[in-house]
């Protein structure tokens, strides 16, 4: 039994059910072990979540980073609109982690969930920086308004969000109808 399969099904099954609703039992289960043989791998079922939590961040940090390393010879507007379309390129083919990261956003976080925010917040720096340089060649090449460059970056991170929301909450259709329409009005405005 390999420890990347435990973290996969309790990764599916805290996705489904939530960290509260889980039980060690209902993982070694889906696993095909007995519960004493996790502690051999995990400590705790909080030690267990926060390796699920981590290799979430991980694998969305690394989506993120290669999107926005992919998109540095864009136009700075479609460079933009390719990092806002990264939300639904990257749940769509991972629904259990879309499930997940709602979960985790929103209802809990598990014991220790300030230092896990922090794991998240700390993974968010290369966006982050691939945003405020997007922005600042905007304003060099006269495509967007000159203004604050962390106001902008915290605007983009705070759309990323609400796409995301959006994004499990409605089917794909009206997902990208709203992204559609969204995006023009946001490139009608930094065109001005």
């Amino acid at each position: 039994m390999t420890r990347a399969t435990i973290l996969a099904e309790a990764r599916t099954i805290f996705a489904r059910q939530g960290y509260a609703e889980t039980s060690l039992r209902e993982i070694a289960e889906a696993v095909g072990i007995k519960t004493p043989s996790l502690y051999a791998h995990f400590a705790s079922k909080d030690a267990l979540y926060a390796e699920v939590y981590a290799a979430v961040v991980i694998d969305h940090t690394a989506y993120f980073d290669d999107l926005a390393r992919r998109g540095e010879a864009l136009a700075p507007l479609e460079r933009l609109q390719h990092l806002l379309g990264g939300i639904e390129a990257y749940y769509r083919d991972r629904p259990d982690l879309a499930e997940f990261s709602l979960r985790a956003a929103v209802t809990e976080y598990g014991p220790g969930g300030e230092q896990l925010r922090q794991i998240f917040l700390d993974s968010e720096s290369t966006l982050a920086a691939a945003v405020r340089q997007t922005y600042r060649d905007g304003v060099e090449a006269g495509a967007f308004a000159a203004g604050d460059a962390d106001g902008f970056t915290a605007l983009v991170l705070v759309i990323m969000d609400g796409l995301f929301l959006q994004l499990t909450h409605y089917t794909p259709e009206v997902y990208r109808q709203r992204f559609d329409q969204a995006w023009r009005h946001l490139a009608l405005i930094l065109s001005r």
